[in-house]
């Protein structure tokens, strides 16, 4: 049921399939491949893992990735055309991550932003530009191995950056200082009205709308109307407090169909629609505790579907959920063996007031058994 409603039921049932190591890793996010076939995460001390987006649950599809730092990794975007990811760090970490190889280096030119800790990178759709974001607010652009500073505006951590399917122009959240838009000239302009809210997630997944999905602290979503013509009329819509729920939301991944999964701290998922701009309880800390107590403690790192409420889930300590569409209440259902006995007993009682209404049939009975003799 939609969360706009009370007390909402879980969609999924989730089930620890393993953990990844016997201690607690860090892991901080990932991301999964443009193609939907692997997943890259990463996390505290240069950790990188690639996983089988389909088979998560086994290990032997994994590939551990060589640490390339000890500085904390923060955030990872594929290029589009699959091949190559670029993770961020700390201490203006910035590693190449080739698919081919497997190999993990560091990115050229990644000097000139060596003192900032970024906290957040995106690759635009159509090209090799990818936009990127500090810890204290500060905007830069990558492209062939050059880092340009395009804003420092803000003072705030930037917590995502996300951009259109279908065009280059990308939305900044920060957790102070509003949202900025990028357009395809690098052009930056803050949205008006945006300042009020402690965002912490972008989600542009719906590749027919122009508009994106701001997610805020405090269970607050709004539609960030987008115009591509010209980037400083961008409105934000109206903001939607998604109700009945525990805890907050920390952050989001992309989803199946123009989805978005949102991350709930303590541990909980939300499935958002960006557009039907209907949001699903998937599972609470509840649910999760109900599975095993330990994982009800550990925190989101983050989850991707295969299909619609089918997926996995990478927690911080490195475990690895799988979720599945909850099965209906077996107590619900009425069993198939007494829709049989109902019917044999409605027509037994049927043909049973016949036979004791009818002395020809209690004759003919008597005959065929040898009672009348």
């Amino acid at each position: 049921m939609p969360v706009a409603g009370s007390a909402p039921d879980a969609t999924v049932e989730v089930k620890i399939e393993r953990k990844l190591a016997d201690f607690d890793l860090g892991i901080n996010g990932g991301e999964a491949s443009p193609n939907g076939s692997s997943v890259l995460i990463y996390g505290h001390d240069g950790y990188a893992h690639l996983l089988s987006a389909e088979n998560a649950d086994m290990e032997s599809a994994d590939i551990r990735l060589e640490n390339e730092t000890t500085n904390h990794l923060n955030d990872v975007t594929w290029h589009p055309g699959g091949k190559s990811a670029l993770l961020v760090g700390d201490s203006g970490t910035v590693l190449r991550f080739n698919s081919t190889n497997y190999a993990l280096g560091e990115a050229q030119g990644a000097v000139a932003i060596s003192n900032e800790d970024i906290n957040a990178i995106q690759f635009t759709p159509g090209s090799s530009v990818a936009y990127l974001g500090t810890d204290d607010g500060q905007i830069w652009k990558y492209y062939a191995d050059t880092f340009t500073m395009l804003n420092n505006e803000a003072s705030s951590r930037i917590t995502d950056i996300d951009c259109m399917k279908n065009e280059n122009i990308c939305l900044v959240a920060t957790l102070n200082d509003g949202i900025a838009i990028i357009d395809q000239a690098d052009s930056i302009t803050w949205i008006p009205n945006t300042r009020f809210h402690t965002w912490v997630g972008i989600g542009c997944e719906d590749p027919t709308m122009n508009s994106c999905t701001g997610f805020a602290s405090g269970l607050k979503a709004a539609q960030i109307k987008i115009d591509v013509i010209d980037s400083s009329k961008t409105e934000l819509g109206e903001i939607i407090v998604l109700g009945q729920l525990e805890g907050d939301v920390i952050a989001d991944n992309s989803a199946t169909e123009s989805s978005s999964l949102l991350a709930l701290g303590p541990l909980g998922m939300v499935r958002w629609n960006q557009y039907s701009l209907d949001a699903f309880l998937m599972f609470s800390n509840l649910n999760a505790s109900e599975e095993d107590i330990l994982l009800s403690g550990d925190s989101y790192a983050m989850a991707w579907e295969n299909s619609k409420n089918s997926g996995f889930l990478i927690t911080s300590q490195g475990r690895v959920v799988s979720f599945e569409p909850a099965s209906e209440d077996a107590g619900d259902e009425f069993p198939e063996f007494l829709a049989y006995l109902l019917v044999v007993c409605v027509f037994g009682v049927f043909f049973g007031l016949i036979y004791w209404n009818s002395p020809w049939l209690q004759r003919k009975y008597a005959k065929l058994t040898g009672r009348n003799k």
